[in-house]
């Protein structure tokens, strides 16, 4: 079931990303880092990966680890990390956790760490995502 809330958690925030950047469309943007420059939390363990592409137009990818580190570490590791780059964050809190996720737009799109607390499991899913047109 938790891989499943996860999961659509990652597909709600793929769509969120997804208007964001549609919107940002012909607004100045930066060119900011590639999903691969963005530190990878030393305590993480890999999960997933994707790629995908929307009729050549669009193409993103995607890649989860896991810590089992506290959300505020994690949280704070990145806010330090992406600082010079003036990520826009947006949090929530519901019933299984808390979630913030940094997003970075760039020239052709955005990139975007998100971090999930799932109190139940003591557990904090990362997630990378990128997103180009």
């Amino acid at each position: 079931m938790n891989t499943r809330i996860q999961t659509q958690g990652i597909l709600i925030l793929l769509w969120l990303l997804l208007a964001i950047v549609l919107s940002g469309c012909g607004k100045e943007q930066n060119q900011g880092p590639a999903l691969q420059d963005i530190p990878l939390y030393p305590n993480a363990t890999i999960g997933e990966t994707m790629q995908a592409s929307m009729l050549g137009m669009m193409g993103g990818s995607l890649a989860q680890y896991s810590t089992t580190d506290s959300y505020d570490e994690v949280l704070s590791f990145y806010n330090e990390s992406l600082a010079t780059h003036n990520p826009e964050v947006m949090s929530h809190s519901s019933d299984l956790g808390r979630q913030a996720a940094l997003s970075i737009r760039k020239e052709n799109g955005m990139v975007t760490v998100s971090v999930q607390e799932f109190t139940e499991e003591n557990t904090v899913a990362i997630t990378f995502m990128e997103v180009a047109h």
